[in-house]
């Protein structure tokens, strides 16, 4: 049964199936109009018989049946159409009946140097003596061929090409010289080159006939076997020749052109290079042509003529390349047998001069990038859609696999597992023809420092940001809003106070972190609400972009924050509400160590290996209702944050205009900081660095040495903010060669110092002490309060025994691990520090390396282990420690005093007699 005996319109229900495609469809008796499915119009140009089904749009003057219309919608052939429609509508499938073509694989046929003779109108006895050509048989093939031999300059045979009919080409078996190379391919007509040399000039023709008649009508020639064939060593033997470029009207004829100049620029070819074509003559396009038409004697003076009409080339200009589509992103040659327009791709079969569309969607490569974290390299695409070009980033491996090329149906492209295949072809024939093309450029998934002293935002020329779908939005928020002088007009009032001088330099003092080597830090900013503790955070954001998209908070995954900081990298991170994450303290915890440890967690791949670890170096800047840390909090949590108590503004109004105020005018001062940072040598930045930390360092007087770092980067920051960004008053910066040496005004130094002490004295006014400090004073307590429970006849619980003193404590070790626990301390680790400070006894195991902490006593007649708690030396040791810190406050603020007044230096003034 063939196709055509299926008669589709006594089942297929033209009146839903068109009303489904075509909008505004109006049906009046058995004719549909409406807008046209195929292209953006507002005016209905689109019409339907409703009885048989064809379409026709008057607007693009196309029409068809319901199988085409089919085909076209789904873009698919209108075979796949026809076996669809019948499946829907249930209808068998006809049986193919086999054909004795398809039966049969197609082999080569005969051809002979006669019938070439009769073709090209050259004598054969010409063609054999001059030429060499012949007749020969082929043992494979089993068909007669015309042989064209390829002769060195000595007239001697390296190779030939084998003709069969249809204009079907073999080359010559390869075969091995005596040293061991295979033979290469020629230009042909080399035998031919000490005449040509003897006239001065040549003409490079794309193939051998072109190349007889030239030679016929007297013209000296060579020929080219193809557009790729052309070698740099056959630039040697054209050396003082002036070369014509024989360009066919087409796009073999541009790539024909392309390459030739190419590979002579490759060669290092110094002669004249001129360029013309015969395709304007009416009814030819090449020198065979011409001399069919006109003969020997005329067809020599047409290409005379043209010859002196040749068009020079300079062979090192730049290339003009021109677009097939008007406002493509890029312009780029068409591939040698593909078309793409604004009607999409199609593919073009060469003998017959047709196409065939293969996608509605332009697809164009515009530009490679080269990963500058892993290395790899990605292709950038822009495909027109809605009248809109589109861009997305993929993988080589997506673009250029059949199954992986259908991801850009996702984004909008006409792209199916039918014809996925024939678009991979066109993008690797798309990119081969234009490699030379194709814009190249660095690419990065994190912002931050990057080679070459580049910065992104700020210093990104020559990147580009290359990131996950899913992070998009948030990379999007590093924009420019409003003006620098206005985002400093808002900044200036408010760093009057210290609290919000240190949040908002703490956003610069990120890109400043790998230069100092400073490890990152968290700077906490905590108190009562409505304490514009948000509102700082805002303005530190702004610094860098849209401050509200910048923010996290700490409801966040660990995951999600850790991609997060990989993504802002060297940019301040900025985590809002720390109540947010409940009475979890663990979860806070784990996300302090997780950013302070700057590296994400090692993960496996799927396909073996692991995955790309994410790393960073930040700042990340927090607020909260309550401190970061606790009396349990373990050492790292401490020395990490530093924490900020009480409002960074004025009042309440001064914080609610900056919620307001911060987006308008946002992303203008971190790039500015940035630019100014990499015109000074590292060197000289953290010589500047040293000195700020000493002066913390005299500060701190030996307490709150893990802050000191962190403050004095800080300080710095806000050095140089204030001589670079807000230009302290009565100050005139000097600008400086990269390499000389920082100088620093003094008026922003001495106020950023100002600020370091105020900060320094609020960490060692709320130090919290060390962990294992704590602990023992947790214990200390918990003995006391528990008193009760101790004795051998206790009512209730025992939690162990007490001395006769009541100086040594013997605790069940279960109950001291229990009491740990539930209090958030580590039991194995404060008994090492008791044991090594003499609070508890320990003794060597006799059974293995290391320490046990308890010790055997009788209690109720059985032998019992307790943990030996010697909390008189404590009570000892802080008795010792008060009477030593009065007696030297006596001694500091003694007076003498008499009758209980005080008594007065005798050089003391009195105010009166």
């Amino acid at each position: 049964m063939e196709r055509s005996e299926i008669d589709i319109d006594r089942f297929v229900d033209y009146r839903a199936e068109y009303s489904a495609y075509v909008k505004k469809a109006h049906i009046s008796g058995d004719n549909l109009t409406g807008l046209c499915p195929f292209h953006a119009e507002k005016n209905p140009s689109f019409s339907v018989d409703l009885k048989t089904g064809k379409w026709h749009c008057l607007t693009e003057d196309t029409g068809g049946n319901f199988i085409t219309f089919y085909a076209k919608i789904h873009n698919i052939d209108n075979k796949e159409a026809f076996k669809q429609i019948l499946e829907k509508y249930g209808v068998p499938l006809p049986k193919r009946q086999p054909e004795k073509s398809q039966e049969k694989k197609r082999t080569l046929q005969s051809y002979s140097l006669t019938q070439y003779a009769l073709e090209k109108r050259l004598p054969k006895e010409w063609l054999s003596k001059e030429c060499g050509l012949s007749t020969e048989r082929d043992r494979y093939h089993k068909a007669d061929f015309l042989k064209i031999p390829y002769w060195n300059e000595e007239g001697k045979e390296v190779t030939f090409r084998k003709r069969f009919a249809h204009k079907e080409f073999r080359w010559k078996r390869k075969d091995k010289n005596r040293e061991g190379q295979e033979s290469p391919i020629r230009l042909y007509g080399e035998w031919r080159l000490p005449s040509i040399r003897e006239i001065g000039y040549t003409i490079l023709v794309e193939g051998e006939s072109d190349s007889q008649s030239l030679w016929y009508m007297g013209l000296p020639a060579l020929g080219v076997p193809g557009a790729s064939m052309f070698k740099t060593q056959s630039c040697a033997a054209l050396q003082d020749l002036k070369l014509y470029i024989h360009k066919e009207k087409d796009a073999g004829g541009e790539t024909f052109l392309r390459k030739v100049k190419q590979k002579l620029r490759e060669g290092n070819f110094t002669g004249e290079v001129c360029c013309f074509t015969c395709g304007n003559i009416p009814d030819c396009k090449d020198p065979s042509d011409v001399f069919l038409k006109f003969g020997q004697e005329e067809g020599a003076k047409k290409i005379i003529k043209l010859l002196q009409k040749a068009e020079e080339i300079d062979l090192d200009a730049p290339e003009d390349v021109s677009s097939a589509i008007e406002d493509a992103p890029v312009a780029l040659r068409q591939p040698r047998g593909w078309e793409y327009s604004e009607n999409g791709i199609s593919k073009v079969n060469e003998k017959s001069y047709t196409t065939k569309l293969v996608c509605r969607t332009p697809l164009l490569l515009t530009r490679r990038l080269k990963s500058l974290d892993t290395g790899d390299e990605k292709i950038e695409v822009a495909f027109k859609r809605d009248q809109k070009w589109h861009k997305a980033i993929f993988q080589r491996s997506v673009l250029f696999t059949s199954r992986g090329v259908t991801a850009l149906a996702d984004l909008g492209c006409t792209v199916s597992s039918e014809n996925a295949r024939q678009v991979v072809q066109f993008l690797s024939a798309l990119e081969t023809e234009n490699l030379d093309v194709i814009p190249k450029a660095d690419s990065t998934s994190t912002f931050g420092w990057q080679t070459g002293d580049r910065f992104v935002p700020g210093l990104e020329e020559g990147i580009v940001l290359d990131v996950e779908q899913s992070q998009k939005a948030m990379a999007a928020a590093y924009v420019r809003n409003g003006s620098m002088d206005g985002w400093i007009e808002t900044m200036r009032p408010h760093r009057k106070r210290d609290r919000f001088r240190f949040i908002l330099s703490a956003a610069f003092t990120a890109p400043l972190l790998r230069i100092l080597r400073q490890r990152t830090f968290f700077v906490y900013n905590w108190g009562n609400s409505k304490a514009g503790k948000t509102a700082a955070l805002k303005a530190a954001l702004s610094v860098w972009g849209e401050p509200e998209q910048l923010m996290v908070n700490f409801n966040a995954t660990q995951v999600g924050l850790e991609r997060t900081a990989a993504l802002y990298r060297d940019l301040p991170l900025g985590i809002d509400e720390r109540q947010l994450a409940g009475k979890d303290q663990g979860k806070i915890e784990n996300i302090i160590y997780m950013v302070a440890n700057e590296k994400g967690k090692i993960r496996g791949a799927k396909s073996g290996g692991v995955q790309h670890t994410y790393a960073w170096r930040t700042v990340a800047i927090a607020t909260g209702e309550e401190p970061i840390a606790t009396e349990t909090s373990k050492a790292g949590v401490k020395t990490r944050a530093l924490e900020v108590y009480g409002g960074p503004f004025e009042d309440e109004a001064s914080a609610s205009a900056m919620h307001q105020d911060s987006p308008q005018n946002c992303g203008w001062a971190g790039p500015a900081f940035v630019k100014k940072l990499v015109g000074y040598s590292e060197e000289s930045i953290c010589k500047w660095y040293e000195q700020m930390k000493e002066y913390v360092n005299d500060l701190s007087d030996g307490k709150s040495g893990s802050h000191v770092s962190a403050i004095a980067a800080v300080a710095l920051a806000d050095a140089l903010v204030e001589e670079w960004i807000f230009c302290a008053e009565g100050q005139q910066e000097v600008p400086q060669e990269k390499g000389q040496s920082l100088e620093v005004q003094p008026e922003p130094w001495s106020r950023a110092r100002k600020m370091a002490k105020v900060i320094l004295e609020e960490q060692m006014a709320s130090d919290i002490g060390d962990d294992n400090e704590n602990a023992v004073q947790f214990l200390a307590d918990w003995v006391v309060s528990n008193k009760s429970s101790f004795g051998e006849k206790v009512v209730g619980p025992c939690f162990g025994i007490m001395s006769e003193l009541g100086d040594v404590a013997y605790i069940f070790p279960s109950i001291f691990r229990n009491a740990f626990t539930q209090a958030g301390y580590s039991p194995q680790k404060t008994l090492k520090y008791m044991a090594e400070k003499g609070l508890i006894s320990w003794a060597k195991r006799k059974d293995c390396e290391g320490r046990t902490y308890s010790v055997v006593r009788r209690f109720a007649g059985k032998n019992m282990r307790f943990v030996e708690f010697f909390i008189g030396k404590l009570f000892e040791k802080e008795e010792q420690q008060e009477r030593t810190e009065d007696s030297s406050y006596k001694e500091e603020n003694e007076q003498i005093t008499i009758d209980g007044f005080l008594k007065l230096p005798e050089d003391t003034d009195l105010p009166f007699d």
